[in-house]
């Protein structure tokens, strides 16, 4: 049971991302070739996990990232972590999931979901190997897009250079509202701690 206020547990940055890397990124987009549609994972009453594409819940694309920039990235978010996760959640680092560079063209969207967890055989079950999710913002020219938590009545407009990091818990269920405009661009990734981050986080004057 989580006795942390959740709003508190959000952390948003502005101009995390600098000028130079987010038009190197955002060069990636102009090669049409290596754009797929994004999967979404399905776990059944097993707790095995498949993968397939379903536009209705998931409208979204996937961007490669070559093997350099991949690694820029994996600096640049292990530095976002050390200087604004890691302080506030009190978590000690165990593994990275590389970033995914995501594109949400004009009715792109995601259904509500939350990053690491299902409701299996009636309790929540842990489904992958994440703990703290990373969101970065390339963009603002687009209609749309919100970030909404909907379980906490909370929205959020991306902005260009914008951070949003969060526990991937089931308490965090989030949707992306469908894209009315332009094309929004932004990068996710996650990372898995030591331990639960309920069991870090710093509970004085809770």
């Amino acid at each position: 049971m989580m006795i942390h206020n959740p709003y508190d547990l959000i952390i948003i940055k502005e101009n995390v991302v600098p000028q130079k890397h987010l038009e190197e990124l955002m060069l990636l987009t102009n090669n049409k070739e290596e754009i797929s549609q994004a999967t979404i994972i399905n776990t059944d009453d097993d707790g095995n996990n498949s993968e397939k594409k379903n536009l209705e819940n998931r409208n979204t694309l996937w961007y490669v990232i070559p093997e350099e920039e991949a690694n820029k990235l994996q600096v640049a978010i292990s530095q976002c972590y050390a200087r604004f996760v890691q302080p506030k959640y009190n978590c000690e680092f165990k593994t990275y999931e590389p970033a995914q560079f995501l594109g949400y063209p004009v009715g792109g969207h995601y259904i509500s979901h939350n990053d690491a967890e299902s409701f299996i055989d009636g309790k929540w079950t842990r489904v992958a190997n994440r703990d703290v999710s990373f969101l970065f913002y390339l963009n603002s020219e687009f209609g749309g897009g919100e970030l909404e938590f909907p379980d906490l009545g909370l929205t959020i407009k991306p902005k260009k250079g914008m951070m949003i990091v969060f526990p991937s818990y089931k308490e965090f269920v989030h949707k992306v509202h469908p894209v009315t405009w332009g094309h929004r661009y932004s990068l996710v990734s996650w990372v898995e701690t030591e331990k639960k981050l309920y069991d870090t986080i710093p509970t004085e004057g809770v």
